[in-house]
């Protein structure tokens, strides 16, 4: 497992803004690949030094 991604997500229900990192671990061996669903959804994204 690696980390790909961090995302900032308005989390409800009580409306307070929540940082998500995303994580990925490919089982098919192609480690290139990245799941982009929530870096494309939300506005503020980025990555961090880790």
């Amino acid at each position: 497992m690696s980390y790909c991604y961090s995302y900032e997500e308005q989390w409800q229900p009580k409306n307070i803004s929540v940082i998500f990192r995303m994580y990925q671990f490919n089982l098919d061996g192609n480690d290139d690949f990245i799941y982009k669903e929530y870096w494309n959804r939300y506005s503020n994204h980025f990555l961090e030094n880790m």
